[in-house]
Formats: C-alpha cells, sequence, structure tokens
C-alpha cells in the first residue's frame, strides 16, 4: 500500500507538471500539431518505454499527442502511469494511454482515442485515483476526443474480441460486421487505407486490437537514410516498382514489375548483376510472415485501381538469402521526384564498400 501512494504521488506531480507545460501553452497537442512546424517522424518504441513496449505495433509518432518531441522525453513521462495499468482498473487503460504517449504511426497522420475510449478508461481509473486524493488529469480532458463519427481509436467491446477470434480462423465475413460496429461513424469513408486486402474490415481489426509492423517496412520519414546507412551492409540492394503482391504460406511475396535497377549484388557490383542477364528481372522477393503484418508502404500503393496505380511507385529495398529466397530486410516506398531518386541512388553507389 506504501508502494502504491508513493507511485501515485509520482504520477500526480507528473501529471500537475504536464498540465503546467503542456496544456496550459497549447492547450492540446493533438490539435496543434496539424499547424505545428516541428517536423513528424517515426521511430521504433524502445523497450525503456515499458508502458508501451509490446503494445501490438512497432513504431510510434513523434512529437506524440501530449507534445512530447523525444523518445526521452516520452518515457519519462509515461513511467509514471505503471502504477496505474497494474491497478487493472480498466482492460483497455494501456490502450489510451499509449494511443497518447506513443500513437501508432500511421501515413495518414495521428489517430486519436475515441471520447468513449478516454470516458471509459476515467471511469474504471478514476475511483483508484480519487481514493488518493489525485484527480483526473486535465491532460486527459475526454471532451477533446472525437466522438465516433470520425476515425478514433474505440474501446475493446466483446464484439472486437469475438471479431479479432473469427478473422484470426478465417471467418472474415461473418465478423466484419462486429468489428465495423464497434468503431462507430462510417468506417468505410473515415478508416485510412491500411491493409493489404484494402477492406475496411482489415484497418477496422488493426485500429481496434492492433497488428504488428512487418519489420522490413520503414514508417520513418527518414527512411531513405536508413538504406544508405545499412546499404553496405546487405547482402543485395535495387530500387524497383511493384508488379504483382500475394500472401502464401504465411509469408507475403512481392513481384516486381518488369525489370529493377540493381545497385548491390553478393559477390560483385551493380554491373557484374547487370552483366548476368538482370537477376531481378523476375524474381520474387518475400516479406516474412508477412501475411501476418502490415506493411503501409505497399499498401499505400496498392489503390485497387489495377497495375497501373503501382507502376508509377518506386521502392527502394534491401535484402537478403534465406533458403533460397530474397527476404526484404528493408522496404521503403520513395515519395520524392524521379530526379532526386536518382540522386539517391547515385550517392548510394559512390559509397565504398
Amino acid at each position: 500500500m506504501a508502494q502504491l501512494i508513493i507511485s501515485l504521488c509520482v504520477l500526480v506531480s507528473i501529471c500537475l507538471a504536464s498540465v503546467l507545460t503542456i496544456d496550459s501553452s497549447v492547450q492540446f497537442a493533438a490539435e496543434s500539431l496539424s499547424t505545428s512546424t516541428v517536423r513528424s517522424v517515426c521511430k521504433p518504441i524502445p523497450s525503456t518505454l515499458s508502458l508501451c513496449h509490446g503494445v501490438g505495433y512497432r513504431e510510434m509518432r513523434l512529437p506524440n499527442l501530449l507534445g512530447h518531441d523525444s523518445l526521452k522525453e516520452a518515457q519519462q513521462q509515461s513511467a509514471a502511469w505503471l502504477p496505474l495499468v497494474s491497478k487493472l482498473c480498466h482492460r483497455d487503460t494501456k490502450k489510451f494511454l499509449c494511443s497518447l504517449f506513443a500513437p501508432v504511426c500511421l501515413p495518414e497522420g495521428a489517430v486519436r482515442p475515441c471520447r468513449g475510449l478516454c470516458e471509459a478508461v476515467r471511469g474504471g481509473c478514476l475511483p483508484v485515483m480519487s481514493a488518493f486524493g489525485f484527480p483526473w488529469p486535465n491532460m486527459f480532458n475526454c471532451t477533446r476526443f472525437p466522438r465516433g463519427t470520425h476515425l478514433c481509436i474505440p474501446t475493446t467491446t466483446r464484439d472486437t474480441e469475438r471479431a479479432r477470434k473469427g478473422e484470426e480462423e478465417g471467418h472474415e465475413e461473418a465478423s466484419k460486421g462486429l468489428c465495423l460496429s464497434s468503431l462507430g461513424g462510417d468506417p468505410p469513408q473515415k478508416m485510412p487505407t491500411l491493409s493489404y486486402t484494402r477492406s475496411p474490415f482489415s484497418v477496422c481489426l488493426f485500429l481496434s486490437s492492433g497488428t504488428v509492423i512487418c519489420d522490413a517496412c520503414s514508417l520513418a520519414a527518414e527512411g531513405e537514410i536508413d538504406n544508405q546507412n545499412n546499404f553496405c551492409k546487405s547482402p543485395y540492394a535495387f530500387k524497383l516498382r511493384i508488379g504483382s503482391v500475394s500472401v502464401e504460406g504465411g509469408d507475403r511475396r512481392v513481384v516486381p514489375l518488369g525489370r529493377s535497377r540493381i545497385l548491390r549484388w553478393e559477390g560483385g557490383g551493380a554491373e557484374r548483376a547487370e552483366g548476368r542477364g538482370g537477376a531481378m528481372a523476375y524474381s520474387a522477393l518475400w516479406l516474412q510472415e508477412g501475411g501476418t503484418c502490415t506493411c503501409p508502404a505497399l499498401e499505400e500503393a496498392d489503390g485497387g485501381e489495377g497495375t497501373e496505380s503501382l507502376a508509377g511507385v518506386w521502392y527502394l529495398g534491401l535484402a537478403d538469402t534465406q533458403e533460397g529466397r530474397l527476404v526484404l530486410t528493408r522496404l521503403v516506398r520513395w515519395r520524392r521526384s524521379d530526379k532526386e531518386l536518382k540522386k539517391f541512388v547515385r550517392r548510394l553507389l559512390k559509397q565504398p564498400c
């Protein structure tokens, strides 16, 4: 009991500090991010961010929805809430807190918690805090979060759990209505284009219970830098367009469109690889466990309009060989002009490896 009191004292002191430094200065960080000059980036959730590490996705957006612009700050501020999570006052406490301290990194931008999620967690946890004289912090004021008429992260309902179980057992159609109803509003129009199948149902499951982002898929704005830093460490590197994507045996099979540009090939440079007749011309690339994780870089391009929607999108990829297959270790969608892409490729090729 004494330990809990001490922990809650630390918690409330940080809450009050957060209210003074965050709430009074910018009112609510989520509303100011749209006009902020701070560049939004995606970062892997470190193991030191105990509150949200292993929450169901691997990368978070910074600045977060509380205005923390560094992992260190988010880690320090979130640590005070671990005692409350351990009290099990509501099953969605961690989900709610992590949606603010470590928001999932989606290409469309930050997705805020629904007002209903905030109210449910407040209803379950406020009595615990009130017992020690602590109010619900103003930075978690539920009226600032969207209602179910807008895209937001909902509470975990019995329908959501049943939908997840049905999806895992292969009964997608029977589960679709359950999950969509748990989000509220108008999911088909409001949800971001995330899932490989492009179905609102898959995105619904992602937002309501979370799925893992594939290790090879970078959501970070500085993804090109990541490729540059890891270029010499990878046996294979190339730029390519995507022809088709399919799921086979739990892995995702990526077939390049036409002939890809080989930038690095094990046992020789790009010239040697090209001289072999373009080994990448029709080779398939594999995204391990791609059938059970999301790869937004791929899914954004598959706009449902056929091959033409994929043909104009360039990717930079790094790969290794495993069991006779080329397995992607990094895949980044190129979001800039073709001219800048050529410059970046020249920089890659000039690196002494």
